[in-house]
């Protein structure tokens, strides 16, 4: 684990609600700057960044809305899925330009006033553990812009309520991965983005 990881990690035996109680711990030092909630998709962090952003009024960069219409056409034409987030056709030719321009976005906001950041950062917290730097690190070295205080969290869930989460919520971009459970799980789940990211972030909070 990254030694600037602070105690933010909760249990379900140590706290009631952990992950809300583990969001109070941080939510003072979120007052300032960028905090960058990611994990898998449906594992709490819209949740996350709700919470938070309501404890410290700060403004949500939300990944989900930032030009989906602009992903979605240039993925059905690579891969014929315009919810592909996971091919290698998305991690090479979409998610490096279109999270620079997610990262610099919050960046400039966040000079100003306080952000936080709702995005999965996959890609991005397997190219932290490569280069075997912070998360914050490697968001910083991406942009050029003036820099904000930067923290990161990770979203911890289990595979089985990401699954649960996925069927209630019926979202159109969760079909392929319900519907090939077993390859989506073992491609990204238990690929050990998981581990990287315990390793490359300022705070693990469970979500379970």
């Amino acid at each position: 684990m990254n030694p600037a990881t602070r105690p933010a990690i909760q249990s379900q035996a140590e706290a009631r609600l952990p992950m809300t109680e583990a969001l109070d711990q941080i939510a003072e030092q979120a007052a300032i700057g960028v905090t960058v909630v990611c994990g898998f998709p449906a594992s709490g962090k819209s949740t996350a960044a709700r919470y938070l952003a309501d404890l410290i009024d700060a403004v949500i960069i939300d990944k989900d809305a930032f030009a989906p219409d602009l992903e979605e056409s240039v993925m059905a034409e690579l891969t014929g899925n315009p919810y592909d987030r996971d091919s290698n056709e998305y991690m090479r030719v979409v998610n490096p330009h279109i999270y620079r321009a997610f990262v610099h976005q919050a960046f400039v906001i966040g000079v100003r006033v306080p952000v936080i950041v709702d995005a999965p950062f996959i890609g991005h917290v397997q190219a932290a553990a490569r280069r075997g730097v912070a998360l914050s690190e490697h968001l910083m070295s991406t942009v050029l812009v003036p820099l904000p205080l930067v923290r990161t969290i990770w979203i911890s869930a289990m595979p089985n309520q990401i699954r649960d989460r996925m069927s209630y919520r019926g979202a159109e971009r969760d079909i392929g991965k319900l519907a090939d459970w077993d390859a989506y799980r073992a491609h990204v789940l238990d690929s050990g983005i998981e581990d990287a990211a315990q390793g490359v972030v300022d705070y693990v909070v469970r979500n379970y």
